[in-house]
């Protein structure tokens, strides 16, 4: 399998950038039409998220989603062969003042990210122009996913930290002066996250960024791709956002609060490019436990 997907890396590398957009059409239209790829899923977080579009403007979201998801795969499939030269010409990076303003604190930053847009490529383009890079990732249990994972990270020098056991390979990071990525959008068992609102339903997340931000007193940083008007990847990234102390004053409160400040951000994000998101993962599949009399 691995020869095979090393082949599909090479194939999709000689697509020429004017043809790429073209091709991601017609797997999107694949995906959406043919295989019906996590269809009913789809729409149904769609129809949560947005009920107060009408199912004709859903429709249209739907067909956009799908557009987005097969240019992002060609994209991933390019990512392993593509040069720095190549990622930081073919994409933008806006509030960079923002990062170097937080890491000339000298503590390193962490930055909260979600799967908006080509969110691989971003962190590659982030590391192609000279920052250190890293992302708190979950491990895949399919190997070929994995196997995937790695080479578009490793082939741009970004580490991957593996979430359980994180905390050391983390503190290196952040006493080298670089940046930890933190995905915030994917869903958590009960015993690794805390439940906040997200696109008005509980969401079960991962508590892991407002614990050690409070812990270590790192700037945390909102870094959201999207895909622009023009077809060009862009990465910005908005200024640090402050800790917040609630009124109780109480450590798991605290944490409950700032994941859920974060959560928002995210949010907003997501609803600025809300075709570019992955509306097929499984985001609200924890609930917490039914309450008992």
């Amino acid at each position: 399998m691995r020869r095979i997907m090393e082949f599909l890396f090479w194939l999709s590398s000689l697509l020429p950038w004017r043809a790429v957009a073209a091709v991601g059409k017609v797997i999107g239209f694949l995906l959406h039409r043919v295989i019906r790829f996590r269809r009913r899923r789809i729409r149904r977080h769609l129809q949560w998220a947005f009920p107060e579009l009408s199912r004709r403007e859903r429709g249209r979201l739907l067909r956009k989603v799908y557009n987005h998801f097969g240019l992002l795969l060609l994209e991933m499939l390019r990512l392993p062969r593509q040069s720095n030269h190549d990622l930081c010409a073919n994409s933008d990076l806006v509030g960079e003042e923002n990062l170097r303003a937080a890491l000339s604190k000298n503590r390193g930053v962490f930055l909260l990210a979600g799967h908006l847009g080509n969110w691989e490529a971003a962190l590659a383009s982030l590391a192609a122009r000279g920052y250190k890079v890293a992302a708190v990732t979950k491990e895949i249990t399919h190997g070929t996913g994995q196997y995937v994972a790695d080479r578009m990270r490793k082939s741009h020098g970004i580490l991957a930290i593996h979430r359980h056991q994180a905390i050391r390979p983390i503190r290196k990071m952040l006493r080298q002066g670089g940046c930890v990525a933190f995905v915030l959008d994917q869903n958590a068992t009960r015993s690794q996250g805390v439940f906040v609102n997200f696109f008005g339903r509980r969401a079960c997340t991962m508590s892991g960024l407002a614990v050690l931000a409070r812990r270590y007193q790192v700037p945390v940083l909102p870094g959201f791709s999207y895909r622009d008007s023009r077809g060009r990847n862009c990465l910005r990234i908005l200024p640090e956002v402050p800790w917040q102390e609630p009124p109780e004053g109480e450590t798991n409160a605290a944490i409950r609060h700032n994941t859920q400040l974060y959560t928002n951000i995210l949010e907003q994000g997501i609803r600025e490019h809300p075709e570019q998101w992955l509306w097929m993962h499984g985001r609200w599949r924890t609930q917490p436990k039914p309450e008992t009399n």
